[in-house]
């Protein structure tokens, strides 16, 4: 309707709507830029604690732009370590791939925010006296461009490695407010993508060097019909490589760290944009194949198996304790870097494995979620859990810290339960084992990650009592009841343990308080977080997941199967397949020979709700899915992860286990219930 035939009311409510979207679209703005914010403390948390010691040669710049550092927490550290190191990794692979040593090479950060890589690139290839010409345009709201020049005149180391700032008048002071010869700060909105593309043409267009765009997280927070133009008019330019770090959802929007994760960005008001229009790999791959010729893309723990090479892996291992490697790889696994380019330059030389066939779904397990009369206390993650007679103890655990309290669960209450005697510390990462209807065995477990214990306890009712200590200290060991009173122990050894394959298998006499060591027939690794079931009435085990170390890791992807002779243990692998590639999972062995196994994290990709549980048939071999029902994946996702089960006939309790979700919070299980009906 025109203007001239609306009446004066109109035009005022007119006018009061478009004022109300400019200032809700200002906010917006704002509160995207305030994603920055964040983001530098925990770089800088990283530049303190990595950066300094693994490259010092790059600096520490984080400072000038964080005035008040914080330490992160080993997670979110490791997590920023690996999503920075991996965007300059991929920078330097494609700056080492020129044909010719003489081009030059820029690189435009798309919403820079405060990120220094421009000084961290300059004075790393000045002080390793790496012969590459570097430019770097780094692009950004005006207003955040302007915060951002304001710090860089303050400081005199920054401006001493940017060099003399230069003018020129066929730039617009306006666009381009500050500029050396190797360095400019462009203020652009990118959702504007034709000002995007005419200053892009202007400063760049018709530049023989190679072009690097590097969007780590920021086109993320722009709608695609925003995002993509930003992406299409880099492409038009001669030698354009992009890198792009954003989420996806690998198992749907529904699992539990992915709504952690978008419900964070929604409270903030600067929701993730693209993420749903492109959950998937194949999704980000489709996407970018509209615009280049060659595109690649991996998530951020391949990055970590790919990029980063074992002796630096050992040397991160020295600088921080970390024992989280469950919630790094879910949160990797949330993240992928793509590079595309239309240039015949790939970075990645390695073939993704493919995960194996699985055979038809199973319905004979039914998975039902049970209420609790108090969720708060089920906040514990890597708790010891067994069940005694009709009730599950739950011993220890982490939540903001570690605890030693004992909680029970009987007919759908949950309680702290009154103990006395020898009561154990707070530990996690240790075994409860039921020996019979009252009485059930304690063992190991650790305090901080590198402080393992070597404790043991039995707890008979409401009294503890302190028995033999192990020979040595374990954590993320498994064990199992053999038979009366003995308790086969596995694995969780440290990795400097001397004469490790004497001490592998221990079996514990709980009367006699005697430890008796097997000698292996076969081979096994020292495995951490794996499952260990064990059949009284056939007399034999079942071994499956695990990491082989905590450094790289390794993870195991077999099953074995183990008898014991005397003295000795006899171990063979039974089955290998790629979705037994599990930390952290549980598992429950039927009497028909059907092996039920739940939850766990995987190094190949994530698990979803038709795949995180399986039932593996031992006289068949094969492997069959139970899917998670819909209103349970959506209203109450499990995070199977630091879990513990107790089994009660054919019924397998799961409850405990939870994770903290990179910075975006935490989320912990409920209690879930898996029934056995063999004759479906």
């Amino acid at each position: 309707m025109p203007e001239g035939s609306l009446d004066k009311n109109q035009l005022a409510r007119q006018r009061k709507k478009i004022e109300k979207d400019r200032r809700r679209k200002q906010y917006d703005d704002l509160q995207v830029q305030g994603t920055n914010n964040s983001s530098i403390v925990s770089k800088r948390s990283v530049e303190m604690i990595y950066t300094s010691k693994l490259n010092p040669e790059m600096g520490e710049w984080f400072k000038y732009f964080v005035k008040k550092p914080k330490r992160r927490s080993p997670a979110i550290n490791r997590g920023y370590w690996i999503r920075m190191e991996s965007i300059k990794q991929m920078i330097l692979r494609i700056i080492d791939s020129r044909e010719d040593a003489n081009q030059e090479v820029t690189i435009v950060n798309l919403g820079c925010g405060f990120d220094p890589l421009p000084f961290q690139l300059l004075t790393q290839f000045a002080k390793t006296n790496t012969d590459v010409k570097l430019h770097f345009l780094d692009v950004d709201y005006p207003e955040l461009i302007a915060n951002k020049l304001e710090m860089i005149k303050s400081s005199p180391e920054i401006l001493s490695i940017l060099g003399k700032e230069v003018n020129d008048t066929s730039i617009e002071k306006s666009v381009v407010p500050f500029m050396t010869e190797n360095y400019k700060l462009v203020g652009c909105d990118l959702k504007d993508g034709n000002l995007y593309k005419q200053q892009l043409n202007r400063l760049l267009g018709d530049s023989p060097c190679i072009k690097i765009f590097v969007a780590e997280v920021s086109l993320a927070y722009m709608k695609p019909e925003y995002a993509n133009p930003i992406i299409e008019h880099s492409a038009k330019l001669d030698n354009s490589h992009f890198l792009i770090l954003e989420q996806i959802l690998p198992a749907g929007e529904s699992h539990a760290f992915a709504q952690k994760m978008l419900y964070h960005f929604n409270h903030l008001r600067s929701p993730l944009q693209c993420v749903q229009t492109y959950p998937l790999k194949t999704d980000q791959v489709n996407r970018f194949k509209n615009y280049y010729q060659n595109v690649e893309i991996k998530d951020l723990f391949e990055n970590w198996k790919f990029l980063i090479d074992d002796q630096l892996k050992h040397k991160i291992k020295d600088i921080e304790e970390f024992d989280e490697w469950e919630e790094f790889i879910i949160f990797c696994q949330h993240y992928v870097i793509v590079h595309a380019t239309n240039r015949p330059v790939l970075i990645y030389d390695d073939k993704p494995i493919a995960r194996g066939e699985l055979d038809e779904p199973s319905t004979l397990v039914n998975v039902s979620y049970q209420d609790s009369n108090d969720s708060e206390l089920l906040k514990s993650k890597f708790a010891a859990i067994t069940g005694v007679g009709d009730e599950v103890l739950i011993n220890g655990g982490l939540f903001q810290t570690r605890t030693g309290q004992t909680l029970s669960l009987k007919k759908g209450h949950l309680e702290v339960k009154t103990v006395q005697g020898d009561e154990p510390g707070p530990r996690m990462c240790h075994t409860l084992t039921a020996l019979n209807n009252s009485e059930s065995i304690l063992i190991g477990g650790r305090s901080r990650p590198d402080q393992y214990f070597l404790d043991v306890y039995k707890l008979d009712g409401e009294n503890w009592t302190q028995l033999q200590d192990l020979p040595e200290k374990r954590s993320r060991h498994i064990t199992v009841k053999l038979s009366g009173k003995d308790i086969l122990i596995f694995g969780g050894l440290q990795e400097n343990s001397k004469d490790m394959a004497t001490k592998l298998f221990l079996v514990y006499n709980c009367e006699s308080q005697q430890y008796k060591s097997l000698k292996i027939e076969g081979s096994i690794p020292n495995l951490f977080s794996c499952s260990m079931v064990y059949n009284e009435e056939l007399e034999f085990g079942l071994i499956l997941g695990g990491m082989v170390n905590t450094t790289i890791p390794t993870v195991n992807d077999c099953l074995y199967r183990f008898v014991i002779k005397e003295d000795t243990i006899v171990v063979d692998v039974i089955y290998q397949h790629s979705y037994l590639l599990r930390i952290s999972c549980q598992s429950k062995l039927f009497s028909d020979n059907k092996l039920l196994i739940i939850g766990g994290v995987s190094p190949l990709d994530i698990f979803n709700q038709q795949n995180t549980i399986l039932l593996f048939d031992i006289i068949t071999s094969k492997l069959h899915p139970i899917e998670i029902d819909r209103d349970i994946w959506v209203n109450h996702p499990p995070i199977f992860i630091g879990f513990g089960k107790a089994e009660i006939g054919n019924s397998v309790i799961c409850l405990g286990g939870g994770a903290v979700c990179y910075s975006f919070g935490s989320c912990y299980n409920g209690i879930y219930k898996f029934d056995y009906y063999p004759n479906n």
